[in-house]
């Protein structure tokens, strides 16, 4: 039952995370934008809470990560928009400005010693990485605005989980 809750939990993070990149590449409009006082944070929480019975510590209203974010797994220098944690697996929303810094933050995954283990383009400057170091499975991609701005999704958990 802990494997399949777990599995759940992982696949749910991973949806939110894809979600975000694309919506956030400027296919869509901004959904954040849409939401306030912490609306996202309300929702997606009840959502996992309910479908999991797992306690959700998610920060909705952007500026800071789950205090339990692990130190293992970097995060590019920007401004957080959305974060999760959700037992042991996180997800993290952050824009960074441009394309250039969010390869920059790929490339702190590369210097901790993660191993790149999936390479995916979604198109014009979107991308999606998967990365593996002893102790994370990390998914790190990228999208840019209609303005130029790029936006990070960080989805990571633990490897024997």
């Amino acid at each position: 039952m802990i494997t399949s809750q777990r599995t759940l939990t992982s696949a749910i993070v991973l949806v939110i995370a894809a979600s975000l990149t694309v919506s956030l590449s400027g296919c869509f409009s901004n959904p954040l934008e849409n939401f306030t006082d912490g609306l996202i944070e309300g929702t997606v929480e009840k959502v996992i809470e309910g479908s999991t019975g797992i306690d959700v510590d998610g920060d909705g209203t952007g500026g800071s990560l789950p205090d339990s974010w692990p130190a293992e797994v970097p995060v590019p220098d920007g401004a957080v928009v959305f974060s999760l944690a959700v037992g042991r697996s996180y997800t993290a929303s952050i824009t960074v400005g441009s394309e250039d810094n969010a390869k920059a933050g790929y490339e702190k995954f590369l210097a901790s010693g993660y191993e790149m283990t999936s390479e995916v383009s979604l198109g014009e400057d979107t991308y999606a990485y998967g990365l593996q170091s002893d102790d994370w499975i990390v998914q790190y991609s990228w999208g840019q605005d209609s303005e130029g701005i790029a936006t990070v999704n960080i989805s990571a958990g633990p490897t024997g989980e």
